[in-house]
């Protein structure tokens, strides 16, 4: 019998289930979890607790959950910002009500030290649009300003801002990813997926879309015809989409160049024996 809700956004097994979701699915218990936030850069998820088990994505800095379930290592949680939901390390939480972010790392990342100097060895790396609660300001170092951070660190004043960083349009905001080394369930410039780089460029957009490649054709815009391409519209093949950039090529985080990559779509469609006729399109 096939599952009731999709398990990437709902949080629910046998034994236990997020209480929103009572009388939709079947669980022995159900709870309302808990508040945390994360304080790592990157916080692999995974879909299930084992040490070998798949990796489906990342939650970043920041980034705000409702757990649900823990042990000593690990937490069964779900993002409050796409509803992702999967298991991590305890040890890259803090739990409780978060602090209201002051800024936001604008630039693709930047990464932060244990002191406020940028000679120094870096502590973790911060992806861009990660929100930030700065505790204090003015400290220089070699003329350069820092600012504390709530939870860990020190960083470069000049990589935040009050307010979340933008592009003027999709393809603008993909093209910022352009070499980027690709990662299964990446998000960041450090390593990103196709489905990924479609969540971060809509970001820069100031539009939160779903996570992963079927959850973004069933849900963002609206059919369009692949002999009618605009820049902007998304190319969905089995298992992977692109960004058509214009002038006939598309932006996309390839598994088999291992990068962000603008190609030609014509030589794409060649050389992994496609028919477009079978692509389906969608116009944001």
């Amino acid at each position: 019998m096939p599952d009731p809700l999709d398990r990437r956004l709902n949080a629910y097994r046998d034994d236990l289930a997020d209480i929103r979701l009572k009388g939709q699915v079947t669980a022995s218990r159900f709870v309302e979890g808990e508040p945390a936030r994360v304080i790592v850069g990157r916080a692999p998820v995974h879909r299930t607790p084992e040490p070998a088990a798949a990796l489906d994505t990342h939650y970043h800095y920041g980034e705000r959950l409702r757990v649900f379930a823990q042990t000593r290592t690990t937490a069964w949680c779900q993002s409050e910002e796409d509803g992702y939901v999967g298991y991590t390390a305890v040890r890259h939480l803090v739990f409780g009500a978060a602090p209201e972010p002051t800024h936001t790392i604008a630039n693709l990342g930047a990464y932060t030290y244990r002191v406020p100097d940028l000679r120094a060895a870096p502590l973790d790396f911060l992806p861009r649009h990660s929100p930030v609660a700065v505790t204090e300001t003015g400290i220089i170092t070699r003329d350069t300003e820092y600012a504390r951070l709530d939870a860990t660190g020190f960083l470069p004043l000049s990589c935040l801002s009050p307010t979340p960083p933008s592009s003027r349009d999709l393809v603008s905001a993909a093209a910022l990813y352009l070499g980027a080394p690709y990662l299964w369930g990446g998000r960041s410039f450090l390593g990103i997926d196709c489905s990924g780089l479609v969540q971060q460029a809509f970001r820069d957009l100031g539009i939160a879309v779903p996570r992963d490649t079927d959850m973004q054709r069933d849900t963002i815009g609206t059919p369009a015809s692949v002999d009618d391409l605009q820049p902007g519209d998304l190319i969905y093949i089995p298992g992977h989409v692109m960004i058509c950039a214009g002038q006939e090529e598309v932006i996309h985080a390839s598994g088999t160049g291992m990068a962000v990559r603008r190609d030609k779509l014509s030589d794409l469609t060649k050389a992994w024996g496609l028919d477009p006729a079978k692509f389906t399109v969608r116009r944001p």
